[in-house]
């Protein structure tokens, strides 16, 4: 039986909703439909699982499900697609008190019939879901890998955090006294706190990524984003706030790198953009995509919307004003307690971000 959490089973409605709409809404910043905006008109959704043939899904009246060389698996009317998408939402949302994963049997069963064996294909990359669109815009019919996000689950994370998002700062007039004390302090909020105390003695340095591989992936984003980015975990664990939006603009507000007006947010919203398309901290980045066509998103409604690459400013808003700094664990991370090398003294924070 197949389980999944709310997020995971989100995929698979989106992709039963696309398929019964055989088209896509474009959103704008608020994830609100875009009225004057034509909708991306959906050819075929396309979907490879591990040790089973390719089978190409061809929106109609009736969908139709085909193996690469032409053999047709099965026949549905939209009207049950959209019935059994409706049914799935009602699952999800209804298990909203559950935690971890569960089980919906009436859904598999129908997944059975479209030759779907699991809940989301193997996929390397941040592509959830690959369609073949007509680009209204072109005239072509690419093919096109699209992430998913939903906000029927609990909020996912766009950054993830590992030892690979550590950024290490020097701290210049520190000693020994003020280590053991920083490192004592066991509160609630025990590094915000830690934080606090160590900037009424100390300056914090910015001295590098933790990373190489995500150093140079934010360099490849600009030249000076590891700088800015670390300014912003320090303002975070600062107590600036969480929301990078809030972050961003007091950064800009104070012109923090002397960077200039503007700077900030232009920069940050092509990191998070990058982040959400293709970027990972450990994996080295050639700069290109992976989810070429865009991002899908559920909206709590059930509503299915996307940003299209041609609405790359409205996705970079939605990202800034959606997304939020969090704190992971730190002992599984690695940071958080000041250390000692060489006579220096050195503190680690830890880059993680959340959708609010």
């Amino acid at each position: 039986m197949l389980k999944g959490n709310r997020g995971e089973w989100s995929e698979v409605y989106a992709f039963l909703r696309i398929l019964a709409d055989g088209e896509i809404k474009p959103a704008d910043a608020n994830l609100n439909e875009l009225s004057d905006e034509p909708a991306i008109p959906v050819i075929r959704a396309i979907r490879e699982e591990k040790g089973a043939p390719r089978v190409s899904y061809y929106v109609g009246d009736l969908v139709r499900a085909e193996l690469d060389g032409g053999e047709t698996i099965a026949e549905v009317e939209t009207g049950k697609l959209a019935s059994e998408a409706a049914s799935l939402y009602r699952e999800i949302t209804s298990a909203g008190h559950a935690k971890g994963a569960f089980a919906v049997p009436l859904t598999e069963e129908f997944m059975d019939e479209l030759g779907l064996h699991t809940l989301k294909a193997p996929s390397a990359d941040k592509a959830d879901i690959v369609l073949q669109i007509h680009d209204v815009h072109t005239g072509f019919s690419p093919v096109c890998g699209w992430s998913i996000k939903s906000e029927l689950g609990n909020p996912p994370t766009l950054l993830n955090a590992g030892a690979s998002t550590n950024f290490v700062f020097k701290l210049d007039r520190c000693n020994r006294e003020i280590m053991e004390r920083a490192n004592t302090i066991d509160t609630k909020n025990k590094l915000k706190d830690r934080i606090a105390f160590l900037e009424r003695s100390c300056e914090f340095l910015f001295e590098r990524a933790a990373h190489p591989v995500f150093d140079r992936n934010m360099r490849l984003v600009d030249s000076l984003f590891p700088s800015l980015m670390a300014e912003a975990v320090l303002r975070y664990y600062s107590g600036e706030g969480p929301t990078c939006r809030h972050i961003v603009e007091g950064m800009e507000r104070d012109d923090a790198l002397d960077m200039g007006e503007g700077m900030y947010e232009y920069k940050f919203k092509k990191f998070l953009c990058a982040v959400a398309l293709g970027m990972t901290p450990a994996k080295k980045w050639n700069g290109r995509d992976d989810a070429t066509g865009g991002y899908v998103v559920v909206r709590d409604d059930g509503k299915v919307l996307a940003f299209h690459i041609y609405n790359r400013d409205m996705f970079e808003d939605y990202l800034l004003d959606s997304t939020r700094f969090e704190t992971a664990s730190t002992s599984r991370h690695n940071f958080g307690c000041v250390y000692e090398e060489d006579g220096e003294y050195f503190i680690n924070l830890n880059l993680q971000i959340r959708f609010k």
